[in-house]
């Protein structure tokens, strides 16, 4: 075999096995960590699914806050209480859901930062960026903040909506 053959397989040789490693990688995206951290902000969407003010307040940290830039530009800012009052008084079905997350841990302190969608009874309400900021307690992982965006149009489908 040439010496330029030679070369070729071995280029081959590299690039399945770093397409292999890829793949690796692709299925476990994130550390056991991140997804701990994952996990709590997950509870906090199951809660908020089912409007369980309860299960809600155990997973934020009193005092929290919610920050959120809506399609006009202008800020509102909620406490923690506002949102559990907000979604005790509301009965609408919610479904909340982020992909793609950007999970930074570093001791006891972590960021979430994901592309997401919301369903108000079942149907697209609108869609933008999560920022969650977050805690370890005694407790486990808790919401210290949530900042996001609201988006009305232009929403991405979810890559979610693929899944099968």
């Amino acid at each position: 075999m040439n010496r330029r053959m030679k070369s070729l397989l071995q280029l081959g040789a590299a690039a399945i096995f770093v397409f292999a490693g890829i793949n690796v990688r692709a299925k476990d995206a994130h550390a056991p960590a991140q997804r701990e951290v994952l996990g709590a902000v997950d509870a906090l969407f199951d809660a908020m699914a089912k409007h369980d003010v309860d299960a809600s307040r155990k997973l934020i940290v009193p005092g929290a806050s919610f920050v959120v830039l809506k399609p006009d530009g202008t800020v509102a800012m909620e406490h923690d209480s506002d949102y559990l009052d907000s979604l005790a008084k509301h009965k609408e079905a919610f479904r909340e859901r982020i992909w793609s997350a950007q999970v930074t841990v570093q001791g006891d302190i972590a960021q979430v930062w994901a592309p997401y969608d919301f369903h108000l009874d079942g149907k697209l309400s609108h869609c933008g960026i999560d920022s969650f900021s977050m805690v370890r307690t005694v407790e486990g992982w808790r919401v210290a903040g949530v900042s996001y965006t609201v988006q009305k149009v232009g929403c991405t489908p979810s890559p979610l909506d693929t899944r099968k």
